[in-house]
Formats: structure tokens, sequence, C-alpha cells
């Protein structure tokens, strides 16, 4: 049987493997994007002549690519749903979340 320091070890390992790994992926879309913006940069100035048009093309169709990366990242995850703790009431004290309770919000 495992000791809970090991399991909890392991755990740490996996968390900061995941979130290096995300932190990774953001980092390559956010020079992947800084490149195209920088294409774009180069390109503003005049008419498009073919070449310059063909780039274009190539500029939007990574775009698109970046698009499905992007929205893809965190396909299949859904945060669960955590509901608030009901808040028990004082008698002779407004109703926790009233309009009347300024402690929770009211006006």
């Amino acid at each position: 049987m495992a000791k809970f320091s090991e399991e909890m070890t392991d755990l740490r390992t996996r968390l900061t493997g995941l979130a290096d790994a995300q932190a990774a992926s953001a980092t390559n879309l956010r020079d992947a994007i800084a490149r195209m913006e920088q294409r774009v940069a180069d390109l503003q100035d005049g008419e498009l002549s073919s070449e310059q048009q063909e780039i274009v093309d190539g500029i939007k169709s990574d775009v698109e690519s970046l698009r499905t990366a992007v929205d893809s990242a965190d396909d299949g995850y859904e945060p669960p749903v955590v509901e608030p703790a009901p808040v028990e009431g004082v008698e002779g004290e407004p109703e926790p979340g009233s309009v009347a309770d300024r402690q929770r919000g009211g006006l």
C-alpha cells in the first residue's frame, strides 16, 4: 500500500505536468499569433501583388487553423457546477440575499 505522502507527491507532479503542458500550448499559440501579426504589418502598405495575396491567403488559413486549436483547447472538459451553500437567516434580520440585506449585496 502506498503512503499518503507518496500519493500526494505523485498528484503534485501530475498537476505540474498538466500546468506545464497548458503553458507551453499557450506560449506556442501566442508566438504563432505574433508571427502572423508581423506578417500582416509587413503587408499593410500599398496594393497587393499576386505573391502578397498568396501570403495573405496563407495567413487567413493559418488563423483558421489556430482558431480551431484554441477552440478545442478545452473540448471535453466542463468544470463542475458548484451551488452556493445556503445562508441561514437570523430572526429579526432581513432574509440573507434580499434587497434589505446590505451585508449580502442588497441595496
